[in-house]
């Protein structure tokens, strides 16, 4: 059976604790009224200030993602040269948003699909500035294409060690940088390492798409 609590009559005139507080609180704010309605305008500033920078940066990244959508039409239809131009433009107007990057990596592919290397390697060269903040599969993408350009321009020993840099990042484009790493050495006269890859990107990547000319490598 519980325990009866007797209460005594001190105890039953004690004030209750929380109507205690809150009168200490409304007494603070009567006699601190101006300080607590410049608390209450500071704060009210404050979410308006969190709010209009949620609203520009919403705002801001739609307009990218528009820009985005125009420059990828010239990809569609094949107008590299205008496809890059418009793609590397607005990786620096949007600089700071999610766009920059992906708009940089497009630019730069796009150049190299139009023939032109240098612009394609200009572009990977100032991105690689910021590749510390790409996520690990676009700093992959990154070194290939970088690798890409370099293979277009013959300097076949530079373009396999990009293709090596790529190889060793995490991310889903390993087999393909190996494969790249071994035909640049091969065509680079390094035969017996580019053996060596051709063997290594057979037996750990079953599924590339390529695999009945690697086994012809061997």
């Amino acid at each position: 059976m519980a325990k009866q609590v007797r209460l005594r009559r001190k105890d039953i005139k004690r004030p209750d604790e929380f109507v205690t507080l809150s009168n200490q609180a409304l007494n603070w704010v009567r006699e601190h009224q101006q300080l607590a309605t410049w608390g209450g305008a500071a704060l009210v500033a404050v979410l308006i200030a969190i709010g209009i920078a949620t609203a520009y940066r919403s705002a801001r990244d739609r307009d990218a993602n528009a820009d985005l959508a125009r420059a990828m039409a010239k990809l569609e239809a094949n107008d590299y040269s205008r496809a890059a131009a418009e793609f590397i433009d607005l990786s620096g107007r949007w600089d700071g948003t999610g766009v920059a990057p992906v708009a940089a990596l497009l630019g730069a592919n796009a150049a190299i699909r139009g023939g032109d290397a240098d612009k394609a390697i200009d572009t990977l060269t100032r991105l690689q500035s910021k590749s510390a903040s790409l996520p690990p599969y676009m700093q992959q993408e990154l070194l290939l294409a970088w690798a890409a350009a370099l293979e277009t321009k013959q300097q076949w020993l530079d373009a396999a060690g990009k293709y090596k840099e790529a190889a060793a990042v995490a991310g889903p484009y390993t087999g393909e940088a190996i494969l790249g790493e071994a035909r640049t050495r091969e065509l680079g006269g390094d035969a017996d390492r580019a053996h060596e890859l051709y063997r290594q990107a057979y037996e750990q990547f079953p599924d590339l798409p390529d695999r009945d000319v690697v086994a012809a490598k061997l």
